[in-house]
């Protein structure tokens, strides 16, 4: 029996992460922080743009609950059909800009999942140009020639059709999210988990870098207009007022909390979607060597978020 792949495609965000704005806030300002010390040769300890980790926000739920072990079970489900180990593949496909997918938030969530995540991380450059359709046809020929090493089948063209027809899903919470082959989409609920923490605080205590810095007016500038608090009596209005920047840090840490609740891994939460899709793909009417048409329409029937039908006017 020929080993085939079963072919995983992962959306990111709002399908495995939640809501990364915080993350990007902070990253951004440690780029503009360190062009501002080399542009005008600030003597203090500036930041490095070497490969930033986020593995502690990742694990404190920024990382949808459950990925893993949904990988995992498909590892051990699909390829009890095809006699090879390792027959889950796991790619990502995102229509975020290339540079930020394969250079950082690509190779954290590599790290966190503890997984090898096949490359390339497919990015926005791969979808449909003005529409920014995902595309399964513009993506799965390179699929197919990452894989053919390890599963040599793939090679024929009606086996590399049958494995995209038959033994590959794609994973995105926005339906209809590819221009074709939406038979094989799997429609998971949003999952918009929104973390907070004090962008300055951490660059003090984890970056190690100087307060002093953060006395520049173009730097206090830049995160006042990018709604980064700080306490700074050099800085604005805002800034210089210590009440409300210590309001609006525990306004957003609450808020952080309620959202973690919100999206928590129980019943009828978004954070539970995979551990339910385990749940359902673990039923013995679900073949261990193809997943039908027919089984993704019935999950996506099950396990996707309905919109309410529209009570009627008295």
């Amino acid at each position: 029996m020929k080993k085939l792949p079963f072919i995983i495609i992962f959306d990111i965000d709002n399908t495995i992460i939640g809501d990364i704005g915080i993350v990007s806030r902070e990253i951004a300002l440690l780029e503009y922080i360190y062009n501002v010390c080399k542009k005008k040769g600030v003597n203090a300890k500036c930041p490095s743009m070497d490969f930033l980790d986020i593995q502690d926000v990742l694990k404190d739920g920024l990382l949808r609950p459950n990925v893993s072990d949904f990988i995992n079970f498909c590892d051990k489900k699909f390829k009890t059909a095809t006699g090879g180990a390792g027959a889950a593949e796991v790619f990502f496909y995102t229509n975020s800009a290339y540079s930020w997918t394969n250079d950082f938030i690509g190779k954290n969530l590599e790290k966190a999942l503890k997984i090898k995540v096949n490359r390339p991380f497919f990015t926005r450059e791969n979808s449909m140009k003005l529409t920014m359709k995902k595309s399964l046809a513009n993506i799965y020929p390179t699929i197919i020639s990452s894989l053919a090493k390890r599963y040599p089948s793939l090679n024929d063209g009606d086996i590399a059709e049958y494995v995209l027809n038959n033994r590959t899903i794609f994973i995105d919470d926005i339906k209809d999210n590819i221009f074709a082959y939406t038979n094989r989409q799997l429609v998971c609920p949003v999952y918009n988990y929104t973390p907070y923490y004090d962008i300055y605080e951490k660059c003090i205590t984890r970056y190690k870098m100087s307060p002093q810095i953060f006395d520049d007016k173009d730097i206090l500038k830049y995160m006042s207009d990018n709604t980064i608090p700080i306490y700074n009596i050099n800085g604005d209005a805002w800034q210089k007022n210590k009440e409300y920047i210590a309001i609006y840090n525990l306004y957003y840490t609450k808020h952080a909390e309620i959202s973690k609740i919100k999206n928590a891994d129980t019943a009828g939460a978004a954070g539970a979607y995979y551990k339910d899709l385990i749940a359902e793909l673990s039923k013995k009417s679900v073949s261990a060597e193809r997943l039908t048409d027919k089984n993704i329409q019935m999950l996506n029937n099950k396990l996707s978020v309905k919109t309410p039908k529209a009570k009627a006017t008295k």
